[in-house]
């Protein structure tokens, strides 16, 4: 076990990679440290290098990337490639495993009316983003589902709180991962949405990107989350 245990350290220590996500987030990961590149220099900086470019968590190859205010994809010859979803791009030593998933309709509420309830939230709350997402995280062969549900930016309706809230449920056991409170002041909140699941450092357990917008607000907020010993937790976002 100490022998696995130290080929495992030193397999970890030698993994270097960077991760674009959206047009908002560049993260690195070096020497086990994970590095948050804020400026649109350092964004730059990284152009005209290839990626291992995917599209809604679809894989489309190899390319080049070139940032202006945004990230425009190329081929090898410098043609320039559409995107019109959401974009994720990696570079790294080792293979970065990307899945893709599929949003569900809500059938069954009553992790809702628990979670509401558990937030001091009306069980009859009105919803303006409410789905779930099947999702293998740790690779036992049973499907967790992720939820999303939240009231924020409401248009027809006017809340005393906005919330927004993001939870997984495993063996009917309720995991929080976002969640965001607040008395309702016009268009304040933040609707989060799960950008992609992927295993960062080839342990066989997905982490997963959460990303959450702000009411006319360009840069939405991005948090890559670990689930480790029974909870979720922000390994690095771009805030």
């Amino acid at each position: 076990m100490f022998l696995l245990f130290g080929v495992d350290n030193i397999r970890q220590e030698k993994m270097a990679t960077t991760i674009i996500v959206g047009d908002h987030s560049v993260w690195t990961y070096k020497d086990k440290k994970w590095m948050n590149l804020r400026s649109r220099s350092s964004f730059s900086q990284l152009s005209w290098t290839n990626f291992q470019v995917f599209q809604d968590n679809e894989r489309m190859g190899e390319y080049y990337l070139w940032y202006q205010d945004k990230w425009y994809v190329f081929d090898a010859k410098k043609n320039a490639i559409p995107i019109t979803g959401n974009l994720i791009a990696y570079q790294s030593n080792y293979d970065l495993n990307i899945r893709s998933f599929k949003q569900e309709e809500v059938q069954d509420f009553q992790s809702v009316y628990t979670v509401l309830e558990n937030n001091n939230l009306g069980i009859s709350s009105e919803f303006t983003s409410i789905y779930k997402v099947p999702f293998d995280i740790d690779g036992d062969s049973l499907e967790e589902e992720f939820y999303i549900i939240s009231n924020a930016f409401p248009m027809d309706f006017d809340p005393d709180q906005i919330f927004s809230i993001a939870y997984m449920v495993k063996d009917d056991v309720i995991y929080p991962i976002y969640t965001d409170i607040s008395k309702n002041t016009s268009f304040n909140g933040c609707k989060p949405f799960y950008q992609s699941f992927l295993d960062v450092n080839q342990d066989g357990i997905y982490e997963l990107i959460l990303s959450c917008a702000h009411y006319s607000v360009s840069d939405q907020v991005d948090m890559l989350y670990q689930f480790d010993q029974g909870a979720f937790k922000i390994i690095i976002s771009n805030q």
